[in-house]
């Protein structure tokens, strides 16, 4: 497969198909996960910050991956968050994280966000190695998390 065969769009519509590939990627992070529903996705579709992007092959139609970002404004700027980059094992290495991160990125500047943050765990080599390459900085920060 060739990369110029993936299309990035923007999922502005629900689709059971899109809510079914993406539980499918969810599943895959882990069981930690709570289960992604048709409703998670419409709740996405519908926020005013969420912006929901997918590779997709335009051959096949399949969704090839995935990347999340929430714009919102915080009291002295504007910033984005983006989460859950994923790409199905079979589409990887031909550039598609890349591209969906270029989109959110696109995206932000946009919206006239200040930076955008994101979290990826240190063994993840090749995307940490990927960020540094896109221009993205390590930040000193300790990151914390109360499960609720």
């Amino acid at each position: 497969m060739d990369k110029n065969d993936i299309v990035i769009e923007q999922v502005k519509e629900f689709s059971e198909e899109v809510a079914e590939a993406i539980s499918k990627f969810v599943v895959q992070l882990g069981d930690r996960y709570q289960p992604f529903t048709q409703d998670s996705l419409r709740e996405i579709i519908n926020s005013s910050e969420s912006y929901l992007f997918i590779a997709r092959h335009n051959t096949t139609k399949e969704i090839a991956g995935m990347i999340f970002e929430i714009i919102y404004r915080i009291p002295y700027t504007t910033k984005a968050y983006v989460e859950d980059l994923f790409i199905d094992e079979k589409f990887r290495k031909m550039g598609i994280a890349t591209r969906l991160f270029q989109k959110a990125v696109d995206t932000a500047r946009e919206h006239k966000a200040a930076y955008i943050d994101f979290t990826s765990k240190p063994y993840r080599v090749e995307g940490n190695s990927l960020y540094e390459k896109l221009g993205f900085k390590k930040r000193e920060t300790n990151v914390y998390r109360l499960h609720l």
